[in-house]
């Protein structure tokens, strides 16, 4: 798990494409620098809040969509 500075999330730098897809609509959906951001795997990216709640955004390769989990799923090649 790696924490991204505000500086990777402004210049987009992650490990992946689809974590792209994933922080790309987190910019568009969320006021992003009010969270802390996670890198998990390739296809997912974790956020925490300033009360300590999180949430899982990954991204379904098959759907072409961002989707929302409270828990981390074991990742299957989406």
């Amino acid at each position: 798990m790696k924490q991204l500075t505000k500086e990777n999330i402004l210049k987009n730098q992650v490990d992946t494409i689809e974590q792209f897809k994933v922080l790309d609509y987190l910019k568009r959906q969320l006021s992003i620098g009010e969270f802390d951001v996670y890198l998990i795997d390739r296809f997912t990216i974790r956020v925490i809040d300033k009360n300590k709640e999180q949430g899982y955004f990954k991204c379904n390769s098959k759907t072409k969509s961002v989707d929302f989990y409270e828990k981390n799923i074991k990742s299957k090649e989406m």
